[in-house]
């Protein structure tokens, strides 16, 4: 579970459409991120949608590792956002993986020729970024390419010094975390330390040594106790019987999903269709 803490977190900081980061990836500048869920017989989230203010509509996704499902998913989204909004989508699949990316981005049928860009993170010139006045911006640099991480360090963090206290701490800690993807957590840590402000690097701590996953888990707890009782209550005894399949679903982004799920579904059987989609 602990690559969906850091999904999570990368998430939270490009759904602030930095301006130099979405120009790396799409070509355009500004956007609205939008927030939504996209109906088909099982609910879809994709990760980011941003409506780019001329028309279009950007979809980026995060992938962590090689996926040999990605571009059906992707394809489905594709059919969804159009279904949806009657735009289709740019695409693009960010891998954010240490391994060498092995993604096809294309189908090909007799009457299918669809593709998507995929940006490999560690392939863009970090420098793009650090030229960026926007945090959400330059604190992503470090996950980027550079000859010289140390020095990227030093300007990122020297950079978040001149925030205010509460906007440079809430950085700090978005840059620890990710820095802790790269294995070069100790490194900011001993750059941050030395920061003209003061806060407790623990609190950023308990986020990375496993404690937050504790939290995640918690929190997977509720749901499933919440998903249990809302099968009884709707369907009884059949309901019940499907959470054998929920259990397996370690992922609390489609846990949530499934709660609308059940909410908006008419049969046992809509559910079962929808979870065996979830766990595959």
């Amino acid at each position: 579970m602990m690559h969906q803490i850091y999904d999570k977190l990368l998430k939270e900081i490009i759904k602030n459409v930095p301006p130099k980061f979405l120009k790396i990836l799409t070509g355009y500048e500004t956007g609205k991120f939008l927030d939504i869920q996209l109906s088909s017989v099982q609910m879809r989230q994709p990760d980011l949608l941003v409506d780019v203010l001329d028309g279009n509509i950007v979809h980026i996704e995060i992938q962590s590792t090689n996926d040999k499902n990605i571009t059906p998913r992707m394809y489905e989204y594709s059919a969804l956002i159009l279904k949806q909004y009657n735009i289709l989508p740019l695409q693009t699949l960010l891998y954010i993986g240490d391994k060498p990316i092995n993604t096809t981005n294309r189908l090909l049928g007799r009457d299918v020729n669809y593709s998507y860009r995929i940006r490999d993170m560690k392939e863009i010139n970090c420098y793009e970024l650090l030229d960026s006045e926007v945090p959400d911006d330059f604190i992503l640099a470090i996950l980027c390419q550079t000859d010289d991480i140390d020095g990227v360090i030093k300007t990122i963090v020297g950079r978040l010094s001149g925030l205010s206290p509460e906007d440079a701490k809430d950085y700090c800690f978005k840059l620890l975390g990710l820095s802790n993807l790269k294995k070069m957590y100790n490194k900011v840590k001993k750059e941050v330390e030395n920061m003209p402000i003061t806060f407790d690097i623990r609190e950023s701590e308990m986020f990375l040594d496993g404690k937050q996953e504790g939290l995640l888990e918690g929190e997977r707890k509720g749901l499933l106790e919440g998903i249990e009782m809302a099968l009884e209550i709707k369907y009884g005894s059949k309901g019940l019987e499907l959470m054998e399949l929920v259990k397996n679903i370690d992922n609390i982004e489609k846990l949530n999903q499934l709660k609308v799920i059940i909410k908006k579904s008419d049969t046992v059987d809509e559910v079962k269709a929808s979870l065996i989609g979830m766990v595959k």
